[in-house]
């Protein structure tokens, strides 16, 4: 299924660019979009601001549990970028 991925401050600097489009599999959360980018982008390290990391799914609040639908935007971010 395709989501679109749209991140800001350093997450954005690190992967090179503020909106993605990936196909992940069905039953994919935050989490498996957050683990593809970082073995896509060698300078995307989750765990350098996995305690400050933001993110929403379709402009709600989410957390790494969370799961995907079809077309779902998620936004990844830190507190100071958002907005």
């Amino acid at each position: 299924m395709e989501v679109t991925i749209r991140c800001y401050g350093d997450i954005a600097d690190a992967v090179g660019e503020q909106s993605l489009t990936r196909v992940v599999e069905r039953r994919s959360t935050v989490d498996d979009v957050i683990r593809g980018l970082a073995a896509e982008f060698d300078a995307f390290d989750p765990e350098s601001v996995s305690d400050d990391l933001v993110c929403r799914v379709n402009g709600a609040g989410a957390d790494r549990t969370t799961r995907l639908s079809p077309g779902d935007a998620v936004v990844l971010t830190e507190p100071s970028a958002e907005e």
